[in-house]
């Protein structure tokens, strides 16, 4: 797309990089900027409700622990709601110095695990296929939630299992396989970041960079930035308890849509991926507890 253009800079209202050719900008002196962070509370209302389902329905005990795999930005977060709301949790990150955090072999056998690394192949700790056999024949976990790339589960050992797999991310994205999708507790397409605040934090982002990049005063970027603030939903977005995750996403309903509209495929891949994902219904996020 690059070729022959005359482009200094690209920013992207996305907190991924994979549609990114990070090497190939570097070479041609093109300056980018990705949104890093901008929809993680995003991901944890998404973990959330879906954690309100599996209690629900007697999946979740209330002395269940949840195993945090990545201590990012979204790691980090939900590890916040989940001490607010007193639900057991431990967290792992080799990459991360913190006294919170945990051994992988704690998280690793939590009752539930949910997943929030990128997807490497390289270095010392690489991810892919990282939730595999061996990891199956020794974990005590009944759940597993990925919401960060297909290619660090293995699917079809996973969904062999004993596991309520629940899955925002597939193998063979942008065509994930139908049998992956139907045999899933709770399958979405990739949508676990979508809801308004995690989109609005992405454009005001790339925006505010922008105005960096263009040398802006200070003065012009306060007003600009006025100005995109007052773009920001304010409609109440406290939490008490995992049910308001619920009540404000039903990750339910979206399954449901999406294992119908799969099955209606006629190939073994679903061929309509990005229009199912355009489809998504609007959210908002639940931020701030409260503890009245």
């Amino acid at each position: 797309m690059l070729s022959g253009s005359n482009i200094k800079w690209i920013g992207s209202a996305t907190a991924g990089i994979d549609h990114i050719d990070k090497q190939y900008l570097k070479d041609n002196g093109i300056g980018w900027f990705n949104a890093s962070g901008c929809n993680s509370l995003s991901v944890c209302n998404y973990v959330l409700s879906c954690l309100y389902v599996l209690s629900s329905n007697g999946l979740f005990k209330k002395n269940d622990t949840v195993g945090i795999l990545g201590f990012g930005n979204i790691g980090s977060k939900l590890k916040k709601i989940l001490d607010n709301l007193g639900i057991n949790n431990c967290a792992y990150d080799p990459f991360i110095l913190n006294k919170h955090l945990s051994e992988i072999d704690d998280v690793m056998n939590c009752e539930l695990l949910t997943i929030h690394t990128p997807l490497t192949f390289e270095g010392q700790f690489p991810t892919q296929n990282m939730i595999n056999k061996r990891y199956l024949s020794l974990t005590k976990s009944h759940s597993i939630i990925n919401t960060s790339r297909g290619g660090i589960v293995d699917e079809k050992r996973v969904l062999d299992s004993h596991i309520n797999y629940i899955a925002d991310v597939w193998e063979n994205e942008p065509n994930p396989y139908i049998a992956s999708i139907e045999k899933s507790y709770i399958a979405t397409p990739h949508i676990a970041g979508h809801s308004q605040e995690g989109k609005l934090n992405g454009t005001i982002a790339v925006l505010i960079e922008l105005m960096n990049q263009l040398n802006l005063s200070k003065d012009v970027m306060a007003e600009n930035i006025q100005t995109l603030k007052e773009y920001v939903d304010k409609k109440n977005n406290k939490y008490k308890s995992l049910k308001d995750f619920y009540k404000e996403y039903s990750v339910i309903t979206e399954s449901n849509n999406f294992k119908r509209r799969a099955h209606c495929a006629l190939n073994k891949c679903v061929d309509n991926f990005s229009q199912i994902r355009s489809d998504h219904p609007e959210r908002n996020d639940l931020v701030f507890f409260d503890s009245q």
